[in-house]
């Protein structure tokens, strides 16, 4: 703002009698539901100065969006591009964190989701601050729908600020009130609808009560109390039996003297002449009223701007009760993970979310470490779940840290600095290594990256080269492991290795499960202890169609298909040729009986 329109605002206030507080607003407390130390994310002064600018009418605030994507936490170690990609987080928010309120959907701020779930807190006292939240969300109805209402009224906030309505560019004084009006309501729910709250979400109240007891918000207060009570009018009126009225008269006209924006008709004419005689200014009651509505935001907005920032810390919260409530529709289960050190990792019913929209819902299944510091391999066949399940530790470990409901029934939890995730690998035509020489970039870049504690997920180490080289670096990264003390999973193709490692157990932390098969040797999608005794690649392939007597059918019925294609296509030109002999001969004969 230049210093010559803050002048001429002050002055215009000053010439209109109104004592309103200079400077800024006092650092009122700052409602944040996801940090145990309050904090606003992002840069404050880039978010007022958009909110001002729209509120002026300057230009909207779309660049709003960009801002209240960012999710700004104390340092806590992790990388998301250790671990993101591969895990299908953007997938996951896209597809499974939704909000509807009254059949209403809600578009969620994935951005912002991204950058709370690929940077969960290391401080089990802010991972419990957030799982309190959603436990007393989840048993308080009523709570829930007072935060509810308050998210759609923030909606509405940010919608009007991001894309004023067309009645703005007519009438920009209205617009402006019905904003302020907008905000004060907010505020107030604040207060009221959070007193009982006893988590996080008191700090809305309390935020609330800061808020009213500053002395920008009586003014706020006041002036939308003179805008909407300016004066009281009371009337005598006399009916007829008719019905008709037969007289009306004002017994009484009560003027809001007591507002501190109250002024005598007089004092109006003065404070404009007044204007004009010192300042130079012809300002219109129109004209004084807009100044005014700006003082008054310009006051109030400090206040106002960490009240932005809510809407998408209430999404994570509401998203989360969405998917609860939508995965117990459909017989699963879920719940808030518990991370007692004395305990290790312990799973009971997980299942991977992202296989949520699938035609067939995931299969439940139980995983358990021995040790807290567990290394556990993984075999099985192909299209045995083995992937989808080292994704699904991964994911479960991501949301329940970042003190989310789980895909779970239960769930026990290290607290963990980081993780490597190495599930997806992508080919591209730049590469300057093969198979191989990638595998042991990975290998160093996850031993350059971790430390302890943290949790390493690995699908088919060592697959890009002979089993011989492929064990060696194998066995070397296992050893590795130990010594870094990560809580790892692995899954592998070696079973061969995986047994002599099983009966040798050269460090104490391996563990190991198996896909476990039906009688027909197809996969139940459950785990069990123990290293599978084979991959079941011939029954796999003769499930895909890919045995040598299926193919060899294939074959022979394109080969069939090809001959009826080329026979049928001799008969046409037969056909063809027979008809054009007909045609040549009719043609002849009625050339003869023309003759």
């Amino acid at each position: 703002m230049k210093l010559s329109e803050s002048l001429k605002r002050n002055r215009t206030a000053g010439a209109m009698g109104l004592n309103l507080p200079t400077g800024p607003a006092a650092d009122l407390s700052i409602p944040d539901l996801l940090n145990l130390r309050p904090k606003f994310a992002g840069n404050r002064e880039t978010v007022n100065s958009l909110l001002e600018l729209a509120f002026l009418g300057r230009e909207d605030a779309k660049g709003l969006e960009r801002e209240l994507g960012i999710f700004d936490q104390d340092g806590t170690g992790w990388n998301l591009e250790l671990f993101a990609e591969d895990l299908f987080v953007e997938e996951l928010i896209r597809s499974c964190y939704t909000i509807q309120i009254e059949g209403l959907r809600f578009p969620v701020n994935h951005a912002f989701l991204y950058g709370v779930l690929s940077d969960p807190p290391s401080d089990i006292d802010a991972v419990r601050f957030r799982q309190d939240i959603l436990r007393e969300l989840e048993s308080n109805e009523s709570l829930r729908r007072n935060t509810e209402k308050l998210y759609q009224e923030l909606s509405q906030l940010l919608s009007m600020f991001k894309q004023p309505d067309h009645s703005a560019k007519l009438d920009i004084n209205a617009f402006r009130l019905d904003l302020l009006t907008l905000a004060k309501w907010i505020i107030d729910w604040m207060v009221t609808g959070f007193a009982e709250a006893t988590s996080g979400l008191n700090r809305l109240h309390q935020a609330g009560l800061d808020i009213q007891a500053s002395s920008e918000y009586g003014i706020l207060a006041d002036l939308l109390d003179f805008q909407s009570r300016q004066s009281t009018l009371r009337l005598r009126v006399q009916m007829g039996a008719d019905g008709e009225l037969k007289t009306l008269a004002i017994e009484d006209l009560k003027e809001n003297t007591s507002n501190r924006f109250y002024r005598r008709p007089l004092r109006r004419l003065f404070d404009r002449i007044k204007l004009f005689v010192l300042f130079g200014y012809r300002l219109s009651q129109r004209e004084m009223a807009s100044r005014l509505l700006r003082e008054v935001y310009l006051k109030i907005s400090p206040s106002i701007t960490p009240l932005v920032q809510l809407i998408s810390q209430l999404e994570l919260y509401l998203a989360s009760l969405s998917l609860k409530r939508r995965v117990e529709a459909d017989g699963l289960q879920m719940s808030l993970a518990t991370f007692d050190p004395d305990r290790p990792l312990d799973l009971e019913q997980v299942f991977n979310p992202l296989l949520l929209d699938l035609d067939t819902l995931p299969v439940p299944c139980n995983v358990r470490c021995k040790g807290d510091r567990a290394i556990t391999i993984i075999t099985g066949p192909n299209s045995g779940g083995k992937t989808r399940l080292l994704q699904t530790v991964g994911l479960t470990q991501l949301l329940g840290q970042s003190g989310l409901f789980v895909p779970a029934a239960t769930a026990n939890l290290p607290i963990i600095r980081g993780m490597f995730v190495s599930l997806v690998e992508s080919e591209t035509a730049s590469q300057a290594e093969g198979r191989l020489g990638r595998e042991l970039l990975r290998i160093r870049h996850l031993f350059e990256a971790m430390g302890s504690p943290s949790m390493v997920i690995l699908d088919e180490l060592c697959s890009g080269t002979n089993p011989a080289e492929g064990t060696d670096i194998f066995s070397m990264v296992v050893r590795l492991l130990d010594r870094l003390q990560t809580i790892s999973f692995i899954s592998t193709h070696f079973l061969d290795f995986a047994r002599e490692l099983r009966d040798e157990q050269p460090v104490k932390s391996l563990e190991f499960l198996q896909v476990e098969t039906d009688d027909d040797l197809s996969s139940t999608y459950q785990f069990r202890p123990g290293v599978a005794e084979t991959s079941l690649a011939a029954a796999t392939a003769d499930r895909l169609g890919v045995s040598f007597e299926q193919l060899s059918e294939l074959i022979d019925q394109r080969r069939q298909a090809a001959g009826k294609a080329t026979t049928d296509e001799d008969k046409t030109d037969e056909a063809t040729a027979d008809e054009a002999t007909a045609d040549e001969t009719k043609m002849g004969e009625t050339v003869n009986q023309l003759v």
